[in-house]
């Protein structure tokens, strides 16, 4: 199924209770506008809750060209743009895991330090096209876009908790829909149990 941003405005209102849904996303009308003022917050939200794989991507980074001021790194990188949420800095096959801390420059800038040089990143990009969505996403979307929305549309008709409780439902049948797909190899500390098999 593809969805649009008026699809998801309408499962939101349906989540509220609410049955006349919207026919386009800049419509006048007072739901529309309470949904339109939050969508963006309830996007971006729901994408840094969870890793989700469709929206996970990898890049090298660029160097500010400035100084590091931070004494525990080494290298100073532009933060990307189209980046929800950093996931890891990609660590070779001999590497553990890489430290790496976000921080914003004097220029209000926000920048990534890391010890790693020539560094690549693994994050969750800022999904714009809602026809990439995936049915856990955009339920899960759906839900905490309710949540944001439920006082403004409903007054007291509607339980604000009952939404997030659903909304953190969601996030579990996504991570359990992204952990089926895939393949990684278990832990090498699990070996010893096989062995004594």
């Amino acid at each position: 199924m593809n969805y649009t941003k008026a699809k998801i405005f309408n499962m939101a209102l349906k989540n509220l209770g609410v049955s006349v849904g919207v026919q386009t996303t800049d419509q006048t009308d007072r739901n529309t506008v309470v949904l339109n003022e939050f969508y963006e917050m309830a996007k971006e939200k729901t994408l840094c809750d969870h890793d989700w794989g469709f929206a996970s991507t990898y890049r090298e980074l660029t160097l500010t060209g400035g100084t590091c001021l931070n004494p525990k790194y080494s290298y100073e990188y532009d933060y990307p743009n189209n980046c929800a949420m950093i996931r890891e800095i990609v660590a070779g096959v001999e590497e553990k895991q890489i430290e790496f801390e976000v921080c914003s420059n004097a220029k209000g800038q926000k920048i990534i330090y890391t010890n790693k040089e020539n560094a690549k990143v693994r994050y969750t990009r800022l999904v714009e096209d809602a026809t990439n969505y995936t049915p856990e996403f955009a339920m899960a979307l759906s839900w905490y876009l309710a949540f944001l929305c439920a006082k403004a549309i409903t007054g007291a008709r509607m339980n604000t908790s009952d939404c997030l409780q659903v909304y953190r439902q969601m996030l579990l049948e996504g991570k359990t829909s992204d952990a089926n797909e895939g393949y990684q190899k278990a832990d090498e500390e699990c070996e010893w149990i096989e062995a004594r098999g």
